[in-house]
């Protein structure tokens, strides 16, 4: 539990007072308060000013006011998962006391975190307030990113320092410090020239660089699962409980097309008839939009041996659950034979880095194969239009739904060629 502890340095009638953060054991900051005392009317037992006149014990107050602030600030920070560092502590006492360094928004850090707060009443696509905490808790690791950046590189930097110096020393930091992939790598550095586009349309000074301050796209290699591998996986037994639980999702999840932050949410009040059809209706927590699945018989298959229910999930916890989804997945699919090589992205333990390769098929599975193998297996196929598995998948243009699927738009002209083959 972190502690806070007022000090004096030195010992004369205008001692300055710190304040020294512990985390732990081995970990502490220590900074100016902005405040001094004659050394005399301090009390080394209570760690605050002795409340012999009314200076000193106004003093006192300040100083317990500053300890709260800092508590609370703690509170955020590690809430929102940002780094609590030596500059962090100054930034928060500057808050504290009002002072122009930590507010000013020329700095990339304080203009970032605005950018952020702001975000929670910014107007989204569908008309409403605010964006989702996925898309916060993203704003916030770039964030982080930053701040980390700065204290590897001891610098506290303006907006307008993002130029193309900036550009590859981030990248160097990124990509040798972070073990970050180029995929990732390139979507922090397209969030570093939006924030300062932002901050230059709020009247903030930006690099003449900033125009030529660009990321990157790194080709995804797409893993699905074919209706064949489905198959395969719905013939295995399990004798284990939870990777028969996992299969089940897995199938559910198959032909439904939804992430598994809605796919595990899924239960039997979300059912609902119209004329003699039943659907999945749920409102998807990332997009806030409201999708309404056909129940296919694969998926009534399961809920029908469950008495109309689905599934039991691993854990209440929503990241435990996604955790444990994943590795359940990759045994499941081990067990049902897909052993054998693909191509695809893997950690090496060693190096700490993705690397793309050929792999057991097994070892490339997680939660998301569900979306994009139903995607996948559905498009093109006549009698599943494209805007059909849009409503379901909720992407907003066919272009997004593409992209998602590995697919080019010259795959539009096969799809009528293959129709019209099979009109003669």
């Amino acid at each position: 539990m972190a502690r806070i502890k007022f000090i004096l340095q030195g010992k004369s009638s205008n001692s300055q007072i710190y304040l020294r953060l512990s985390l732990s054991k081995y970990v502490s900051f220590k900074r100016k308060t902005g405040y001094s005392i004659d050394y005399k009317d301090w009390s080394k037992s209570t760690g605050f000013p002795k409340s012999n006149d009314p200076f000193n014990k106004n003093l006192k107050v300040d100083l317990k006011n500053l300890e709260v602030f800092v508590e609370k600030e703690l509170n955020v920070s590690n809430t929102n998962g940002m780094d609590v560092t030596s500059l962090w502590l100054k930034d928060s006492i500057a808050n504290f006391l009002g002072k122009s360094e930590a507010k000013e928004l020329d700095y990339l850090v304080d203009y970032t975190k605005q950018y952020i707060e702001r975000l929670r009443n910014k107007s989204n696509n569908n008309g409403q307030k605010g964006v989702s905490e996925a898309t916060i808790k993203k704003r916030t690791t770039i964030l982080n990113k930053i701040v980390k950046f700065q204290n590897h590189t001891k610098r506290k930097f303006k907006v307008k320092d993002v130029d193309l110096k900036f550009r590859e020393e981030f990248i160097e930091f990124l990509d040798s410090e972070e073990k970050l992939s180029e995929g990732t790598i390139g979507k922090y550095l397209k969030e570093v020239k939006t924030i300062c586009f932002d901050a230059q349309k709020n009247n903030i000074d930006v690099s003449s660089q900033l125009i030529h301050f660009k990321g990157f796209n790194v080709d995804s290699i797409h893993v699905t699962l074919s209706f064949d591998e489905i198959k395969e996986i719905q013939k295995t037994k399990f004798e284990d409980k939870y990777l028969e639980l996992a299969k089940k999702w897995l199938i559910i999840g198959c032909y439904t097309g939804q992430r598994v932050s809605d796919l595990m949410r899924m239960n039997k009040s979300m059912i609902e008839k119209h004329r003699e059809y039943e659907f999945i209706v749920l409102t998807q927590k990332k997009t806030k939009k409201i999708v309404q699945i056909p129940i296919h018989n694969e998926v009534k298959s399961i809920l029908d041996s469950l008495d109309g229910n689905f599934p039991d999930v691993f854990s209440e916890n929503e990241s435990s659950n996604s955790a444990l989804f994943n590795k359940y997945l990759k045994l499941v699919c081990k067990d049902a034979k897909l052993t054998y090589l693909a191509e695809g992205k893997l950690r090496n333990e060693e190096t700490e880095r993705l690397e793309i390769g050929k792999f057991p098929k097994y070892k490339l599975v997680s939660s998301h194969i569900c979306r994009r193998s139903f995607a996948t297996n559905f498009y093109a196929q006549r009698r599943y239009p494209t805007p059909l598995l849009m409503n379901i998948t909720a992407h907003s243009t066919e272009k997004m739904f593409l992209k998602y699927i590995g697919k080019k738009p010259i795959d539009y002209g096969l799809q009528l060629a293959k129709i019209w083959a099979e009109d003669i």
